[in-house]
């Protein structure tokens, strides 16, 4: 059976599932539509602001899953399948001539965490791109070109030694095994990483950690990589405008921020950059930074980012937590910064 049958026979089946429940949209308010933007053949609109899939117009080119920051589309297909122990991997659509190691419907659907995590696992991806200039939905090329570059961002900020490129030329094949062999030694067998469908992690970043967690955290950088590019973000707190209502962590949907009474804490890996605890602060106390620790990925620690006390106010009695220096709960900060401005404007000196 050829290539394009195969295709048909994938598309039959239609493997995309959409787990609307996991989408960070509420019933009122739309907050991410990014499945939607990048859609190539307009296939997904915003149903009660929740996608849904128009299966007679979606080819399955995966652009969703690769885009989407939490676990809401689902390709049917076993990822794990995919970590072979073979240098190099040749991966490509079900429309290559290559003996491929890993076949996928389109390689939208491989974005840079999934193909980086496939290099530092064989040390060298193949992706054959010589089908995309023919392929009707030629547009996704222009996002594999942008997911390679991506995917080597990331292996050189972890300083790992895979790479992924592409070709439209098979390349020759190696002697199977003898990357894992070099770094594990002759015993190890193939590991395939785990996954999980309970948490609201996507599965690009699932597997990524899984591999990148196997590098030596001592050799990773521990200072901050600000790059506009990649799927991490930092968020950052206005003492001045934080409450500590702990809103941020009870609606990350990735569990990336979480509180106790000590105060609130993140866990970079988690972070997909979906931007909804910026959102849904009620102060906008909070505003993530496009940046991240490389270490953190393989640590994969809770990081305290607002430490606080409980502390009654002095002005109004009412409890709140309070960061280092604070007397007064966020309204009576409020109140007394109102009064300041009116005492200024009527009693200030105003030469201009």
């Amino acid at each position: 059976m050829n290539g394009a049958n195969l295709f048909l026979e994938f598309l039959s089946l239609f493997p995309l599932k959409v787990k609307g429940e996991n989408c960070i949209n509420s019933e009122g308010k739309v907050f991410c539509s990014r499945c939607k933007e990048v859609c190539p053949h307009l296939a997904i609109e915003l149903e009660n602001n929740t996608p849904k899939v128009d299966t007679q117009k979606c080819t399955v080119c995966g652009l969703c899953f690769s885009e989407c920051p939490v676990n809401v589309f689902e390709i049917e297909i076993d990822l794990t399948e995919f970590y072979k122990d073979k240098t190099p991997l040749k991966v490509g659509c079900f429309l290559s001539d290559w003996e491929l190691d890993v076949k996928v419907p389109c390689l939208g659907m491989l974005n840079e965490e999934l193909l980086a995590s496939l290099a530092l696992h064989s040390g060298e991806v193949y992706l054959d791109t010589s089908k995309c200039s023919l392929c009707p939905q030629r547009d996704v090329y222009n996002y594999i070109k942008e997911y390679i570059e991506r995917a080597n961002l990331l292996l050189h900020y972890h300083r790992a030694e895979g790479e992924v490129k592409e070709s439209t030329q098979p390349p020759e094949r190696g002697e199977d095994g003898e990357f894992l062999k070099e770094l594990f030694g002759e015993e190890e067998t193939v590991r395939k990483p785990t996954l999980s469908k309970r948490i609201n992690v996507p599965l690009w970043r699932q597997l990524f950690f899984e591999n990148v967690k196997l590098l030596k955290a001592e050799n990773l950088c521990y200072q901050p990589v600000k790059e506009e590019r990649l799927r991490f973000a930092k968020p950052l707190f206005d003492p001045n405008r934080c409450q500590s209502s702990k809103v941020c962590s009870f609606w990350c949907p990735t569990r990336a921020l979480s509180s106790d009474e000590g105060g609130t804490y993140f866990t970079q890996i988690l972070c997909t950059d979906c931007g909804l605890c910026q959102e849904v602060c009620p102060n906008s106390a909070l505003i993530l930074e496009k940046s991240f620790i490389p270490r953190n990925n393989v640590m994969a620690g809770k990081i305290p980012i607002v430490r606080g006390v409980k502390k009654v106010c002095k002005n109004c009695g009412r409890e709140f937590i309070a960061t280092q220096g604070q007397e007064y709960c966020l309204y009576c900060r409020k109140d007394r910064q109102m009064e300041k401005l009116i005492k200024d404007f009527l009693f200030g000196d105003n030469n201009g």
